[in-house]
């Protein structure tokens, strides 16, 4: 049974902190109508809602997280400048990483990316971080204005503005993103929903939270064939180990790693 994506509701942090005043209620307001979720704006809203499942955006001074009612750890934010992205910047700097190595990135060579399933960007953030020009697209609203958020706050980041700039969002499906897309990208890169396993309770919770609003990738063949057909140099496939092969098509060749792979996808002139 395919799993169906929750519905978030957003929460303004001038509920409990007057900074900001009215400008971010406003904002709150705003983005509860682009998105067409509800809107808490009293706090004993927040206190009712008790649902152990339910999704709550918070806006405040730090800009958009997510967090899950009842939850003991913090909200997740989309942060290209945090501790954490700064150490996986200085590590991943370098094209002989698996990734790098899938999507084409060589001595000499960026190709132009197009990640078909951008998430929070993380992958993306990489391939900018190494000279791509890198376009994404992601079909959930929410995830979409979270990974907007993380973008504009990384380009008024001394550190992160260059890679921020080298990064375009468009919010909506893939499939009909790729077939108006120019210029045409050197390479699709997807990274579909896999069905949770046996160790799924140990998933990031970042990885949570993609299912609970994404549900199952269900058009992952049909995104597949589209990518294929346009891409001009490449798709490039990442499945966890032992997945079988999307679509069952076979890749030109394999880039293997402890706990998942790439499969390499080459345009026959290549």
């Amino acid at each position: 049974m395919s799993r169906q994506p929750s519905q978030p509701v957003l929460i303004p942090e001038t509920v409990f902190s007057t900074v900001g005043g009215n400008t971010l209620h406003e904002k709150a307001v705003k983005l509860a109508e682009n998105l067409r979720i509800p809107l808490l704006a009293e706090p004993q809203a927040w206190a009712e809602t008790t649902d152990g499942n339910r999704l709550l955006l918070r806006l405040g001074e730090n800009g958009l997280s997510l967090a899950v009612v009842g939850e003991k750890s913090g909200p997740l934010r989309v942060n290209f400048v945090g501790a954490k992205n700064a150490f996986r910047l200085a590590v991943n700097r370098t094209v002989k990483q698996p990734l790098a190595r899938a999507v084409g990135i060589g001595h000499g060579q960026r190709p132009s990316i197009f990640d078909a399933t951008a998430g929070f960007g993380g992958d993306a953030f990489v391939f900018a971080s190494l000279g791509c020009q890198v376009t994404m697209a992601e079909r959930s609203p929410i995830i979409a204005a979270l990974l907007a958020d993380g973008l504009s706050r990384a380009a008024c980041h001394s550190g992160t503005a260059e890679i921020a700039a080298a990064m375009r969002l468009i919010p909506g499906d893939a499939k009909g993103i790729l077939s108006t897309l120019a210029p045409v990208p050197d390479c699709v890169y997807l990274d579909p929903m896999y069905p949770p396993g046996k160790n799924s309770a140990r998933h990031k919770k970042e990885m949570r939270l993609l299912r609970q609003l994404i549900g199952d990738d269900e058009d992952s063949a049909a995104l597949l064939s589209i990518a294929r057909e346009v891409a001009m140099k490449r798709v490039v496939v990442k499945r966890p180990k032992g997945a079988p092969r999307l679509a069952n098509a076979q890749p030109s060749h394999v880039i293997t790693m402890p706990n998942s792979r790439f499969d390499v996808y080459l345009r026959p002139h290549v």
